[in-house]
């Protein structure tokens, strides 16, 4: 059985602005060493994925891209793979569990910093047919998590 990681140690993880002109990824993220394989996996999604992986999340459903990702305990497993204590974030460095909750409040943040950026820098995002659709699905989480406390 994995150990799900402590919420008040996902709490520390901060996201910071690229200042990287025309960059695919929306932030910097820091945070602990024990929390690499978290930061490594956001840090690898870019602007074109937000409302996939925002779908993800407000359906609790798992998504992945080029063998970075995550699982909800709800998703199919292949025959070998234990069951799930909370949502499992993946990439070829490993893998790590946070809770539900954990893992939707690291989410709302990660999404509502690079809305925050990307209407900072008036990025060219912004004017994708998504951008509205990930700005809404942002919204319901935060909805959803705020009726969860």
């Amino acid at each position: 059985m994995t150990k799900l990681i402590d919420k008040t140690l996902i709490d520390q993880i901060e996201f910071q602005p690229s200042n990287v002109e025309n960059s695919l990824r929306p932030l910097q993220i820091q945070g602990s060493e024990k929390l690499l394989v978290i930061i490594s996996s956001l840090q690898f999604f870019n602007w074109n994925e937000l409302n996939y992986i925002a779908s993800g999340v407000w359906d609790r459903e798992g998504i992945g891209i080029n063998g970075t990702g995550f699982r909800y305990p709800t998703d199919e497993l292949d025959p070998n793979e234990e069951i799930l204590e909370g949502v499992e974030i993946y990439n070829p460095l490993g893998e790590i569990q946070l809770s539900i909750d954990s893992f939707e409040s690291l989410m709302l943040r990660y999404f509502q910093a690079i809305i925050l950026e990307g209407t900072k820098i008036n990025h060219s995002i912004l004017q994708q047919s998504w951008w509205n659709d990930f700005i809404d699905l942002t919204q319901k989480i935060e909805a959803r998590l705020s009726l969860n406390k």
